[in-house]
């Protein structure tokens, strides 16, 4: 096929499960041609699931002023699309997909000088989660992001880190974490956040704060040393802390939540590359790189090493 035979066009609110849909099948079939998963095609109740589960925050990108929304369509419907969310001074790509079947056109190239035309610049930046193939990183670096981190989702089984985590324990550590309130949460993420990624979210967090409880360990004086949001859905981050190694407690209170509250397969959290803290201590309770990704930026991310990404992994 030809790039004269595809069209691009605006995204709307009406395009978004659909859209949704053809980044479902694209990632489980990159996911089976990794070996993350076994062969098979992706169920329709799957999707149906995922959509449910995704669909809020994905129409809470989709609303943010001055997002950019870009599908390429041919005769058969849509076969890719792009999606830019700007949060300050920051411009994140959420979604960059092409169908498998027309991967390696240059559709992927035109998706982004549509949605990202011209440089980055000191006023406004750049950002986006990569997967890790070369020919992916090559392509992003043309349009002025360059790696800053390795983006990690790590993955244990639940029974096993229920039975390591018991012979560990801390209780001054469980005892120190405590739940805020929406109000205090959004006020402590616009504290906290700024000195990590470099740029505010308090639109993001008031989202999470409708989807998420958020807790936080804290001084003796109340004051919150580091803070994590976690989902009913067992979905972890983002997380921040004043240090490095603050993150790990509000952490592992969110894997002891999500693990002893739900009990699902497997446990999943993102991490940076620049977290040795928390990632030393996630490999000793067993924690492996499930899948890796790159965390590409076209400005320095000063605090990355205190930073846990989102989980799903639609902003950092």
């Amino acid at each position: 096929m030809s790039a004269d035979d595809v069209s691009l066009r605006e995204g709307s609110p009406g395009d978004l499960e659909s859209t949704f849909v053809l980044s479902d099948r694209t990632m489980y079939r990159v996911a089976v041609e990794q070996g993350y998963v076994g062969d098979g095609e992706r169920s329709e109740a799957d999707i149906a699931a995922a959509w449910s589960h995704h669909r809020a925050l994905i129409e809470f990108l989709d609303a943010q002023p001055e997002r950019r929304y870009v599908i390429a369509e041919n005769s058969s419907g849509p076969i890719g699309f792009a999606r830019v969310v700007r949060f300050g001074v920051m411009e994140q790509l959420t979604d960059l997909m092409v169908l498998p079947s027309h991967q390696g056109s240059g559709l992927g190239r035109r998706l982004l000088e549509q949605i990202w035309p011209g440089d980055p610049s000191p006023a406004l930046g750049r950002v986006v989660v990569a997967t890790g193939a070369p020919r992916d990183l090559s392509l992003y670096t043309d349009f002025g992001v360059m790696p800053v981190a390795g983006h990690w989702h790590m993955r244990q089984d639940t029974p096993t880190y229920l039975e390591l985590r018991s012979q560990e324990t801390d209780a001054t550590e469980a005892g120190s974490v405590v739940a805020l309130t929406v109000e205090r949460a959004v006020s402590e993420w616009k504290r906290l956040e700024p000195e990590a990624i470099g740029h505010e979210r308090p639109a993001l967090h008031e989202f999470f704060g409708r989807d998420r409880a958020c807790l936080a360990t804290v001084d003796p004086d109340g004051t919150p040393k580091a803070i994590c949001w976690v989902s009913v859905d067992g979905d972890i981050g983002p997380a921040v802390g004043t240090t490095p190694a603050e993150v790990i407690p509000v952490m592992l209170a969110a894997l002891d939540r999500v693990a002893k509250t739900q009990s699902p397969p497997h446990l999943s959290i993102y991490a940076s590359t620049t977290s040795w803290h928390l990632l030393h201590r996630l490999r000793l309770l067993g924690f492996g790189v499930y899948w890796p990704s790159w965390v590409m930026c076209s400005v320095p991310l000063p605090g990355l090493d205190r930073y846990v990404p989102t989980r799903p992994p639609f902003v950092l």
